[in-house]
């Protein structure tokens, strides 16, 4: 017998098919963990902003319930300002309270101890309202204000991120 003999092993041809096809899963893989990873990271950044959202909120609401009558004047509150981006007043132990919208920052201000602190940064926009006890008619002022609410709006990567609370005043008379 003069002929070839057979040999084991691969051809060129399937080699680089073989390299081909591995080539395509590991670019099909590497597209999904790298889009995985993105939507890990925007979630992230998501909850991280939401996270200084409702805090912020929160110790909005407390502050507003310590507004306190006015000593002088009982029927009023003790109101220094009541606007759309600013709400001073006076809590039960003297101290001035002023808090403010800034954008990026919303500021609570303090007369004692003086000092100003950041509530919340990446601030799109802080509004008041003020109403009387039917809670649709807005207050016209520190005399008829019943509920103070508030519209807190929060933006990351232009996604808005709003929490609205409505605060019932104390010693209503």
């Amino acid at each position: 017998m003069t002929g070839r003999t057979p040999q084991a092993g691969f051809t060129l041809i399937e080699i680089i098919i073989a390299i081909v096809i591995l080539g395509l899963l590991g670019a099909a893989a590497g597209y999904g963990l790298q889009n995985g990873a993105l939507a890990f990271v925007n979630t992230a950044d998501t909850v991280h902003t939401l996270s200084k959202l409702r805090p912020a909120s929160e110790r909005l609401t407390r502050e507003i319930r310590e507004i306190r009558r006015d000593p002088l004047t009982p029927a009023l509150y003790d109101i220094a300002a009541m606007n759309a981006t600013t709400l001073s007043y006076t809590k039960a132990d003297g101290t001035s309270v002023t808090l403010n919208s800034a954008p990026p920052r919303v500021t609570l201000a303090y007369s004692d101890p003086a000092g100003t602190h950041t509530l919340t940064d990446q601030v799109n926009s802080l509004t008041f309202a003020y109403y009387q006890s039917d809670g649709v008619t807005p207050a016209t002022g520190s005399g008829d204000v019943v509920f103070v609410e508030f519209e807190l709006v929060l933006t990351h990567n232009g996604n808005d991120y709003p929490q609205r609370a409505r605060v019932a005043l104390r010693n209503q008379p």
